[in-house]
C-alpha cells in the first residue's frame, strides 16, 4: 500500500513463485483429486457431481435448491407468462417483459412422449375419447381469446410489432367443435395480462405434440424448417402474414384429420394426458375466466381461516400419482379456492371431482371455471370426470359431508388454517371410508404420536400417517420448501392396540 510518509517513493512490488504439482493421470484418462489434508480442507459447499436416478433411469445432476428434495421434478411447473401468475403471493417474479415477448418462443419444443413414465399416469388406462366432440360440428359456448381482448378488456392491448392495426383469426382445435377466435395483440403490461398470440403458438405445439401421427406432423415442416423455428422466424421478422399463414396451413391440415377420423383414431390409443397438455388446457380456462378479475382474490384478512393460495400444477399431479388415484373414485378438495385443483383431478385422471370454498370472491371465478371447464375438454375432444363446486363451510355442509363419505382422496390446504378449525377437521374424516388418504399441509397426526390409555380416544389414532418434503415452486404460500403429509384411514392399528394390551 501507498504510503504518504514515505516521501512520496512509488511501493516495491515482490514477486513470489509458487510450484503447483501436477495431477497426475490415470490410464483411463481421468485425473485423481489431491489428497484432503488439515491443510487443504475439502470443500463442503461443492455440489456433488455424482449422477441420481429417478424413475429407475440414471440422469446428470441439475442446480436446484436445497428444498427441492422429494417431490418429482415435472416439466412445465413454472408456467410462462401468457396468462397473470398463478403464485399469487409467491416472490418469484417472471422473467418476461415486454421486450422478451418480441423474441417469440423458448426456441425448439420436442414432441411429447406418451410412455407411462413421462405422461404420469395414474390407475389404470382411461378411456380419452369423448364421442359426442367428434359427431356433427356445433358451437360450444366458451370464452374466446377475442373475448379477452375486446371490449372492457381493448384499452390494456395494443397491435403487435408497432403496427397501427391488428390481425384476427380462428384456431382449429382436435375436435368438430367450431374453430376459437382471436385478436393478434400484445398486452401492454407484458408480465401480468393474457398475452393471444402465445396461446395460440403454445395450444398448436401441444396439439402437434400429443394429436399428430409423426407423418402428419411432419407436413408442417416448410422448406426443411420445423414448426417451432417457423414461428420464431414469424417473430424475428415482426411479421403479421407470416404467423397467419403458419396457422392457416396448421388449421388446413387438422381439418382434414378430424374430418378422416385420424384424430379420434389417435387419441383412442393414448390412455393418459401428459402433464404439459393438461397444464395447457388448464392454463386457458384460467386465462380466460379467472385472469381478468384475478386482483379481487386478494381481498381477504391475513391470521383468519380464510386465507386464499393456490397450489401448482405439478405438486398436484405428484400426489394424484402417489396415492394412485384413479377414474373410477372420488376426489375431495376442503377450500377449493377458484376450483384448480378440482378441474385438474377431472381432466388429468377422469375421477369424479369435488371442491367447497367458503369466500364468495373464490367461488364467483370457480363458478366461471367449472362452466368453461368441458366445453374446452369437448375442443380438445376429451372425456373427462364430473366437476362439483359448492360454496360454504365445509364443516356444516351436509352435502360435502355426504361425499366425504365416499371420498378416496381429500386434499386440504390447511397452512394457513388455525388450529380450531383444524380440530373440527379431524372430527369431520371420523366419517370417513378406511383406505380414504388425506393430503395436508399441516399433519393430523402429531409427529410422534403413538396410541396410549391416555390418548385412546383421538380421532389420530384411526390414521397412519407419512410426511414428505415439497419445494418452493409447488405451493404459493411460501418462498420456502416444507412438508406436507399423507394420512390414510387404517383403524386396524387402533384394533392391534387393543390386542396388544390387553384392553376392550
Amino acid at each position: 500500500m501507498f504510503n504518504p510518509k514515505s516521501g512520496g517513493k512509488k511501493p516495491v512490488i515482490r514477486k513470489e513463485t509458487v510450484v503447483v504439482p501436477v495431477k497426475k493421470q490415470l490410464s483411463n484418462g481421468t485425473h485423481r483429486p489431491p489428497p484432503t489434508t488439515a491443510a487443504t480442507p475439502a470443500n463442503r459447499f461443492k455440489l456433488s457431481q455424482k449422477p441420481y436416478k429417478s424413475n429407475g433411469t440414471t440422469k446428470s445432476p441439475t442446480l436446484r435448491a436445497p428444498v427441492q428434495k422429494a417431490i418429482v421434478k415435472v416439466q412445465g411447473v413454472k408456467r410462462k407468462s401468457n396468462t397473470p401468475d398463478r403464485a399469487l403471493f409467491s416472490s418469484e417474479d417472471e422473467d418476461d417483459d415486454e421486450d422478451s415477448s418480441k423474441d417469440g418462443l423458448d426456441g425448439p419444443q420436442k414432441r411429447i412422449k406418451t410412455n407411462d413414465a413421462l405422461t404420469r399416469g395414474t390407475g389404470p388406462a382411461r378411456q380419452l375419447v369423448d364421442e359426442t366432440a367428434f359427431g356433427e360440428e356445433n358451437a360450444l359456448d366458451i370464452i374466446h381469446g377475442a373475448d379477452c381482448t375486446s371490449g372492457e378488456y381493448a384499452s390494456k392491448y395494443r397491435p403487435p410489432w408497432g403496427h397501427d392495426f391488428f390481425e384476427t383469426l380462428e384456431l382449429q382445435y382436435p375436435s368438430n367443435s367450431a374453430r376459437e377466435r382471436f385478436e393478434l395483440k400484445w398486452p401492454r403490461n407484458a408480465k401480468e395480462d393474457y398475452k393471444p398470440m402465445e396461446d395460440i403458438s403454445e395450444t398448436i405445439h401441444k396439439v402437434v405434440e400429443f394429436y399428430c401421427p409423426d407423418a402428419a406432423a411432419e407436413e408442417l415442416v416448410t422448406d426443411g424448417v420445423e414448426l417451432e423455428r417457423q414461428f420464431k422466424r414469424a417473430w424475428n421478422h415482426a411479421s403479421i402474414p407470416e404467423f397467419k399463414s403458419i396457422v392457416e396451413k396448421f388449421n388446413a391440415l387438422l381439418s382434414s384429420l378430424v374430418q378422416d377420423g385420424t384424430i379420434q383414431r389417435q387419441l383412442a390409443t393414448r390412455r393418459r394426458l401428459p402433464l404439459l397438455l393438461v397444464q395447457r388446457i388448464l392454463d386457458q380456462i384460467y386465462a380466460r375466466a379467472v385472469s381478468p378479475k384475478v386482483e379481487s382474490l386478494r381481498a381477504y384478512e391475513n391470521g383468519t381461516d380464510y386465507v386464499y393460495g393456490e397450489l401448482f400444477y405439478g405438486f398436484c399431479s405428484s400426489i394424484f400419482h402417489q396415492v394412485g388415484l384413479r377414474e373410477d373414485q372420488v376426489f375431495v378438495d376442503l377450500g377449493s379456492g377458484v376450483g384448480n385443483v378440482v378441474l385438474q383431478a377431472a381432466l388429468e385422471v377422469g375421477c369424479e371431482s369435488w371442491g367447497i370454498e367458503y369466500m364468495k370472491n373464490p367461488c364467483r371465478l370457480a363458478e366461471l371455471q367449472a362452466k368453461e371447464f368441458p366445453a374446452r375438454a369437448r375442443l380438445f375432444g376429451l372425456k373427462v370426470g364430473k366437476v362439483h363446486l359448492l360454496q360454504g363451510d365445509f364443516t356444516r355442509n351436509q352435502e360435502i359431508g355426504d361425499v366425504l363419505k365416499k371420498a378416496d382422496l381429500v386434499l386440504v390446504n390447511n397452512q394457513a388454517f388455525t388450529p380450531a378449525l383444524n380440530d373440527k377437521l379431524r372430527d369431520l374424516f371420523l366419517d370417513l371410508k378406511t383406505g380414504c388418504k388425506i393430503v395436508s399441509l399441516k399433519p393430523f397426526v402429531p409427529e410422534g404420536h403413538k396410541i396410549s390409555m391416555r390418548n385412546i380416544g383421538s380421532v389420530a389414532n384411526l390414521f397412519v400417517q407419512e410426511k414428505f418434503d415439497y419445494f418452493s415452486n409447488s405451493v404459493s404460500w411460501t418462498n420456502h420448501g416444507g412438508n406436507y403429509y399423507i394420512a390414510t384411514k387404517d383403524p386396524r392399528q387402533l384394533e392391534k392396540f387393543y390386542r396388544d394390551s390387553g384392553s376392550h
